[in-house]
């Protein structure tokens, strides 16, 4: 097989999108003006770009199995634009079914959350997630949801907007605690290639200059401080290569047109492509 063959295939995966779109164009083209105004080709233009930015990221990573570094700030030029893609590995969150209850404590006090206390947060958690009525110290179970319909679930939290229906967690405490949070990183253990600084602070006795080092280390792997501080916080951090990557795409059309999408993508051996989309999402409007 030629070294190249790769490349080829994902030049063909994106023209698949830059058809798409050029086919979109020419059949709105013959509708009414109603129907141009209602849609718009210039948005079309650019979620189709946001379309082949996805499938590009997806191919890189999982079919061509390159590092998410070399896949990471990558530009996608294609003939009705450009797609910029920004790939970090989902093991950079917490997880809402996997993480322990320290961990989950460590995070509502790092995010200054108010509502509950970090021992109340992480017992409603767990009784949420785990099978059975038994309530936990500061817990919550059924009984306690005031006649909510299958609250809580006494399985897996499906999505972090689950979080919101929490029994005593505030609104604003949600939007703090958002971003470090999911329900795809099945270990449950942070990877410090991808967590944030102040996830890595929810580590339990983490002090502020193991997680600022931890920070500034990144990417440097020959690096003994490094792996003397992962050995350190060895219970709570992993150095397992990703299985699942977040992927920001920010697509601008030749007409200056912008979007941005983000997507959840997974590798699956059960899926012809290799790969599974767990989420995705417009999360910027198409503008100017």
């Amino acid at each position: 097989m030629r070294r190249d063959d790769g490349y080829v295939t994902l030049a063909t995966l994106i023209m698949c999108g830059v058809l798409a779109a050029i086919v979109s164009t020419l059949v709105l083209s013959a509708q009414p003006t109603l129907v141009l105004t209602r849609l718009g080709v210039d948005d079309l233009v650019t979620e189709n770009l946001l379309d082949s930015g996805a499938t590009a990221a997806s191919y890189l990573l999982f079919t061509e199995g390159k590092d998410h570094s070399l896949v990471d700030g990558r530009i996608i030029s294609l003939a009705t634009g450009t797609v910029t893609l920004h790939v970090v590995g989902e093991a950079g969150r917490l997880d809402l079914n996997a993480s322990p209850p320290d961990l989950l404590k460590g995070l509502f006090r790092e995010v200054d959350g108010q509502s509950l206390s970090p021992d109340a947060f992480a017992a409603r958690v767990v009784d949420w997630r785990d099978e059975d009525d038994k309530r936990m110290p500061e817990g919550a179970e059924r009984p306690d949801y005031q006649g909510a319909s299958g609250l809580p679930a006494n399985a897996k939290f499906q999505s972090v907007g689950e979080l919101r229906y929490l029994r005593g967690l505030s609104d604003n405490d949600y939007m703090r605690l958002e971003s470090f949070l999911t329900v795809y990183n099945r270990t449950g253990m942070l990877d410090p290639q991808a967590a944030s600084r102040k996830a890595l602070l929810a580590i339990p006795d983490m002090s502020e200059a193991d997680a600022s080092a931890l920070a500034e280390l990144r990417g440097d792997n020959e690096s003994q401080e490094r792996q003397a501080l992962i050995q350190k916080y060895q219970s709570f951090l992993t150095e397992e290569k990703p299985t699942v990557y977040r992927v920001s795409l920010v697509a601008r059309s030749k007409s200056g047109r912008t979007g941005t999408a983000e997507m959840i993508v997974g590798g699956s051996k059960d899926r012809p492509k290799g790969y599974v989309v767990y989420a995705w999402n417009l999360t910027g409007p198409v503008v100017h």
